[in-house]
């Protein structure tokens, strides 16, 4: 008998608005009966969030999870809060090594389940990565953490949404250090996992990816445009990729915003967001490139402020489920 394919979902940091979102979207969207879905995290985190807001879902409870437990159709939940120093204690709003230990206990868990096969996607809620460096100081965000776990040095960020795509070249990098970062492969590379994206996961056949300058008006005040971005662009083209480029990014996003570009490969961090944030604060999309699951989450941070009172929007975490839950079943008909 085949198994059900599954959706692992994070509850991030126990102390902001992750488990309310999570709690909202599963209500929302109605769990598919091809599906089955996984929540990970700590029952006292849910259980309080129910007392304040009166927000809850009918969880399954599993100890052992395995393909033969989990079934379509059903959300099922794994306390990882058990075995912790402290168990599920956490701190409503704030910054705390507790609720750190507890986010990145969950992170942890999805990643060897999805690095075993066990889950096919994991949907992960916003963590902060303060409260998570005080657990473990080397952690710098969800994408490097899962790519390191899965074994992959191929990976890259993307933000998706109804009308803006966007991929990074660099990171989580000081602005300082992005020119030294780029090269010809790293941006190839790029730009062929963003085309796989495009055409696996969001079902467009005919991708067409601009990339941006690095430099205000590209060439005129640099020369990485001429020695790194444009190489890197003529070598997709070979391949045969419908990528164009590099352009000034003052006037790209204008044109990809309206329908020119399925998506744009920005050169560092503010230069792609900026512009995707102003458009897609709502309801963006964080997709991990490379591994060997899909993984995507809400563009958007623990919003202390507002935690556990009722007022948090869920439209960025329920984008982020039903990318999931597409590409997973898309993924399950090219088997």
């Amino acid at each position: 008998m085949s198994h059900s394919p599954v959706i692992a979902l994070t509850m991030g940091d126990p102390g902001g608005i992750g488990p309310e979102i999570l709690v909202k979207a599963l209500q929302k969207e109605k769990p598919s009966r091809r599906l089955a879905y996984l929540l990970i995290g700590s029952r006292q985190t849910f259980k309080t969030l129910c007392q304040k807001t009166g927000l809850w879902l009918p969880f399954k409870t599993v100890q052992i999870v395995s393909r033969g437990v989990l079934r379509a159709g059903n959300i099922y939940f794994l306390d990882i809060s058990q075995k912790l120093p402290g168990g599920g204690a956490f701190k409503i709003g704030e910054l705390c090594r507790e609720n750190g230990r507890l986010a990145f206990s969950a992170i942890e868990k999805a990643a060897f389940l999805a690095k075993q096969g066990i889950v096919d996607a994991v949907v992960t809620a916003p963590v902060n990565k303060t409260a998570i460096r005080l657990v473990d100081k080397k952690f710098i965000g969800h994408t490097e953490f899962l790519a390191r776990k899965a074994g992959t040095r191929r990976f890259a960020m993307m933000f998706v949404s109804p009308r803006l795509n966007v991929t990074l070249a660099t990171i989580h990098v000081p602005l300082k250090k992005v020119s030294g970062l780029l090269t010809k492969k790293s941006i190839l590379e790029k730009i062929l996992l963003t085309d796989e994206m495009l055409k696996r996961g969001l079902a467009i056949k005919k991708p067409r990816i601009a990339v941006c300058a690095l430099n205000p008006h590209g060439k005129e005040f640099g020369n990485e445009e001429i020695k790194v971005i444009a190489p890197a662009v003529r070598a997709a083209c070979r391949k045969g990729i419908n990528a164009s480029g590099p352009f000034s990014a003052d006037l790209l996003f204008h044109a990809a915003y309206h329908g020119k570009y399925d998506a744009v490969i920005g050169m560092y961090h503010d230069q792609a967001l900026t512009a995707f944030k102003l458009v897609a604060f709502h309801d963006g999309v964080n997709v991990t490139l490379g591994l060997p699951y899909i993984r995507t989450s809400p563009d958007h941070g623990t919003a202390f402020d507002i935690a556990y009172q009722g007022k948090a929007d869920p439209s960025s975490m329920l984008a982020a489920l039903r990318l999931a839950q597409k590409a997973v079943l898309a993924k399950c008909l090219r088997r």
